[in-house]
């Protein structure tokens, strides 16, 4: 008898460290488990931009920054541990935007890896906020060929 794989073999998670964030891991552990599937943690690393924080420039922003790009890998690293323990197959991804559009470089990760689901978490903001401050979950949405499960923020 051979042996049954599910649909989605690789589970993207999109992480930025948020709780909104991280509440779609739980969702890809649930299919990942059902499919026999490898998760893969993405985190896309946006500094913040010079040019809108020259009191940071003055005050040793760089080693701010690579402090903020050591916290995060340190975030994907927990979280891959505590999968591997509960015996998920994860690994982390981590990816320097500079200047990048975060929600192409996910498409591209998706695109380039075969990943067969993206996991990620919406902020869950309508209207007038949605406009002003776009949705990188709608434009990743619009670039990828591969389902999409979005995980909304729990209501109040």
């Amino acid at each position: 008898m051979t042996e049954q794989r599910g649909r989605y073999r690789k589970v993207v998670v999109p992480l930025d460290g948020s709780g909104w964030g991280q509440r779609a891991v739980t969702h890809a552990v649930d299919i990942a488990r059902s499919n026999d599937s490898e998760i893969i943690l993405l985190h896309i690393f946006k500094p913040p931009a010079r040019e809108f924080t020259p009191e940071l420039a003055l005050a040793n922003q760089d080693d701010q920054i690579q402090e903020l790009r050591e916290q995060m890998k340190q975030y994907l690293v927990g979280i891959r541990a505590e999968l591997r323990i509960e015996g998920v197959r994860v690994r982390t991804q981590y990816i320097e935007a500079e200047g990048a559009d975060v929600a192409q470089l996910i498409c591209e990760f998706v695109n380039d890896e075969g990943v067969d689901l993206i996991v990620m978490s919406t902020r869950g903001r309508t209207g007038l906020g949605r406009l002003l401050f776009g949705s990188v979950a709608r434009d990743v949405m619009e670039c990828v060929t591969v389902p999409v499960l979005l995980v909304k923020p729990e209501k109040e």
